[in-house]
């Protein structure tokens, strides 16, 4: 029986992924990230089939399972597709810009759960998460430079998450660097003890599927649509996402059940 790479688990409107392949710390294989893909899918497409018994995804925690994140790539794999012709590397690449398109387009917030190894490919997923939790062991850094590599599909999330200096020390050097220091750097949004890691990242997930769902999802357009743009043209991309954001059902929900001293309900 061929083993899941990806772990499903579902608790309330949280869906859980581990990657499930603890023998190689997790690596990035294609095989995991493609299978990583097809979950995510899966739960993001789940607005119109929630049903009472199983309710909707509103929330997304990725986790490693063993004492790794995940250690990034597979080297014997990439061994072998050094002997592609140019045009195969470029698909080859695919898996990963559909994984590096996916997360930020989804409806939904994701949030990394982080302990042991995050290199690589690994460190990559942290920075590509809306949100991450590490734990107090955890380990990150960009180790492709020391094979000769510059990781260049990670390095516009990693820009992103970390700002441009912090960037590029991380992708030139490839030195490990703990916990806290990617606290501080932005990379991680907080840091608890191991022990400590799964509750706080379902908790931080529940908290966030208890809020409007159309907030969330366009709160995460609006953050992503705006990154590269002028000031000017943010506000005007704000404004009009705001049109469409208030004629929705969910404000009108909230409002009244503040004035009406009730929680609101947003299905």
């Amino acid at each position: 029986m061929e083993e899941q790479l990806i772990l499903q688990e579902r608790v309330g409107r949280v869906a859980r992924l581990t990657l499930n392949n603890p023998g190689k710390r997790n690596a990035m294989t294609y095989a995991l990230v493609n299978a990583l893909i097809s979950s995510l899918r899966e739960v993001d497409g789940r607005n119109t089939t929630g049903t009472e018994a199983e309710p909707e995804v509103r929330a997304v925690v990725i986790a490693g399972s063993g004492d790794s994140f995940s250690a990034g790539g597979d080297l014997k794999e990439f061994a072998d597709e050094l002997k592609l012709a140019a045009f195969q590397h470029w698909q080859a690449a695919d898996p990963w810009i559909e994984l590096f398109r996916l997360i930020p387009a989804m409806r939904v917030p994701v949030i990394a759960a982080v302990q042991g190894f995050a290199l690589a490919g690994g460190c990559g997923l942290v920075a590509l998460c809306d949100l991450a939790i590490a734990a107090d062991d955890a380990q990150m850094g960009t180790s492709e430079i020391n094979i000769g590599l510059f990781p260049m599909i990670v390095f516009p999330a990693l820009r992103r998450a970390v700002g441009e200096r912090n960037a590029l020390e991380m992708a030139l050097t490839g030195r490990r660097f703990k916990a806290e220091e990617a606290l501080r750097m932005g990379l991680v949004n907080r840091v608890v003890p191991r022990a400590e890691l799964p509750d706080a990242a379902m908790a931080l997930a529940t908290d966030l599927a208890q809020k409007a769902p159309s907030a969330i999802t366009m709160g995460k357009r609006l953050f992503y649509a705006t990154a590269d743009m002028g000031y000017d043209e943010a506000l005007e991309y704000a404004r009009s996402i705001r049109v469409a954001y208030m004629l929705g059902d969910d404000v009108a929900e909230g409002v009244n059940a503040f004035l009406g001293k009730r929680k609101p309900n947003w299905g």
